[in-house]
């Protein structure tokens, strides 16, 4: 077993690949490839792309960015705005309000749109009102597929990107708790399928985690996590980010008439929804 490590938009990457040859070439296309990609897409590098889009309010798309923005926009629609390209504006407003501790005077006070704003013709973007755009919805997964697409010359691999993950020819994943740390709900094998994992008990501070419900503007408290299955990367995250930040209900309903995904969401009183056709075993 060989392994490939990496630290990419602020988050950690190991791929195991069951393979007696050499891993030297794939793993120099992608550092390269990734390295390029944080450059232009990342929120935290005054000056890059994203930074001068979000000043200038318009701009060129490259294929990466055509790609995200797209499928990030289908979803958006797809889920009656829960998965919300824009969001990160709010978040970082939030993270700063605890600190100030003029939280409501914030909130108040700034403006925020919705992924209805973001304007895309062809290549071309235009960012209306007061949106700022960024990929952390769904860059994370555009990365899984083009890493998909770069190992698929070795019958067996594991991608693992922050605890979503790819697994080519039988692997055994087992699925951590939202409530306890060490300890897991159940398991899934994964045999070339994706499954994204998303939970807002993981990443907290003050009242707030990172997952905002866009028409409360208030961290989610209903769904404490999910585990989205799927044959694709993009929309295995951003249908597992959507489901939780809805109330209970209505991701239950969302995820049973989804065509394509399936998975588990598990409620803050602990009640768990499995859908029909799942590869996951929970436990009783």
């Amino acid at each position: 077993m060989q392994k490939i490590i990496l630290d990419i938009i602020g988050t950690h990457l190991e791929i195991d690949i069951d393979t007696d040859q050499s891993i030297d070439a794939v793993s120099q296309t992608i550092q390269s490839r990734f390295d390029d990609f944080q450059i232009k897409y990342s929120r935290f590098i005054e000056g890059n792309w994203l930074h001068t889009i979000n000043q200038k309010r318009k701009g060129t798309l490259d294929i990466d960015g055509v790609i995200m923005l797209s499928k990030m926009l289908e979803i958006a629609k797809n889920t009656d705005g829960y998965f919300d390209p824009t969001v990160w504006k709010r978040l970082r407003d939030l993270w700063y309000a605890n600190h100030s501790m003029d939280l409501k005077i914030i909130l108040e006070n700034q403006k925020y749109g919705n992924y209805k704003d973001i304007e895309i013709n062809n290549r071309h973007i235009v960012l209306h009102n007061w949106v700022e755009l960024e990929f952390g919805g769904i860059g994370k997964w555009y990365l899984i597929d083009l890493l998909h697409s770069y190992l698929y010359e070795f019958p067996r691999f594991l991608i693992n990107f922050g605890w979503d993950l790819y697994g080519r020819w039988w692997w055994k994943i087992w699925l951590e708790s939202p409530f306890v740390n060490d300890e897991v709900i159940g398991t899934i094998i994964l045999d070339d399928h994706f499954l994204a994992c998303s939970s807002g008990t993981k990443r907290r501070w003050w009242d707030h985690h990172h997952l905002i419900d866009p028409f409360t503007w208030r961290s989610s408290q209903e769904v404490v996590a999910s585990y989205v299955e799927w044959s694709t990367g993009m929309m295995t995250d951003g249908y597992a980010t959507a489901l939780c930040v809805m109330p209970w209900k209505l991701a239950c309903d969302t995820l049973e008439r989804t065509p394509n995904i399936t998975g588990v969401i598990v409620s803050q009183d602990g009640n768990i929804y499995q859908k029909k056709g799942s590869r996951s075993k929970v436990f009783e």
